[in-house]
């Protein structure tokens, strides 16, 4: 089984935990292509060392930075290590005719097996409805359904890059890393969703899918839909934490987020993530933040509905002094 992921030092500890997610529950052989440019001798050496009890094969995928334009749109949600996958076709060995390429920020809960050794029959990427199927037009912006446009009118079904599983072989034949370069150029840099808008526009006529629930829940997806974590951890091959993150703060917490910290657990890194969290929780105000504006919002309604009545009160009184 062949996987890519990419990241940066950074993303040790969480990509890590996806991969030894997947050890835990994959018996097949693993072969583990890690898309980086930072990454050392001694950090691969360490990833290789934890993992050393398992039937995975680390390898080190060095990428050029230089190669990727200071225009590609990145921030804190999208750093630069997310273009990186978009160099895999270059970068594996001739000996890959398929990959499945995997996030850092999910956890695997159940072999994927099956997945990976879906029939192609003539698609180029299989992957999953993004959003967990709230992938509806109007779900996205306006730049968005401009490059869409021709694909929606047929239907089209815009997918996750977290999860896809490559023809590799196929894709050989007809893309290389310029052939995403030339897309960026088309759309004058300005997507929505950087590398992933780019390989739906461009792969969009040879996509298959495998459902999302299963291959690619979002967690915060599945926790608004009252879904819990028993019912994930029974059912759910794969749980993205797409967005918010388990181990970061600024944001709300739910009990799905247990499954992350679950597999985190077993990792060398565990401490640290939990010391972090714990520091990082201690001076985080997004739950204060949140109830004083909940107080705010009621006070200004509470003030236009004693408005509302004294003018009702006034209405009446006039209506009955005449």
């Amino acid at each position: 089984m062949n996987i890519i992921t990419a990241l940066n030092r950074k993303y040790i500890p969480y990509t890590f935990t996806m991969l030894l997610s997947l050890c835990i529950n994959e018996k097949e052989h693993i072969d583990a292509y890690l898309l980086n440019s930072e990454l050392t001798s001694e950090d691969v050496g360490e990833i290789r060392k934890a993992l050393s009890e398992y039937d995975i094969e680390v390898h080190s995928l060095t990428v050029d930075r230089q190669k990727f334009s200071d225009r590609l749109p990145h921030n804190s949600q999208w750093s630069i290590e997310t273009y990186y996958r978009l160099m895999m076709l270059e970068l594996l060995p001739q000996t890959v005719d398929r990959a499945l390429y995997l996030d850092g920020d999910m956890v695997i809960n159940k072999s994927l097996s099956e997945l990976y050794h879906v029939e192609f029959e003539g698609a180029e990427i299989i992957a999953c409805d993004d959003k967990s199927g709230l992938n509806i037009p109007d779900s996205y912006g306006p730049k968005h359904n401009e490059m869409f446009r021709e694909a929606y009118a047929q239907e089209y079904r815009y997918f996750n890059a977290g999860v896809m599983l490559l023809n590799i072989e196929e894709m050989r034949k007809k893309y290389s890393f310029q052939t995403y370069l030339d897309a960026f150029e088309a759309w004058n840099y300005q997507m929505e969703a950087p590398d992933q808008d780019i390989l739906n526009w461009v792969h969009w006529k040879k996509v298959a899918y495998v459902d999302c629930m299963v291959y690619d829940l979002f967690a915060r997806v599945a926790h608004n839909a009252e879904i819990t974590y028993e019912e994930v951890k029974e059912g759910t091959a794969i749980v993205h934490f797409a967005g918010a993150k388990p181990w970061e703060n600024g944001n709300f917490h739910f009990d799905i987020e247990r499954l992350w910290w679950d597999y985190a657990k077993l990792t060398p890194y565990y401490d640290e993530l939990l010391k972090g969290f714990v520091e990082s929780a201690m001076t985080d105000t997004t739950v204060a933040d949140y109830l004083r504006g909940l107080v705010d919002s009621c006070r200004q309604q509470k003030a236009t509905i004693d408005k509302l009545m004294d003018g009702i009160k006034k209405i009446a009184g006039a209506r009955s002094g005449g």
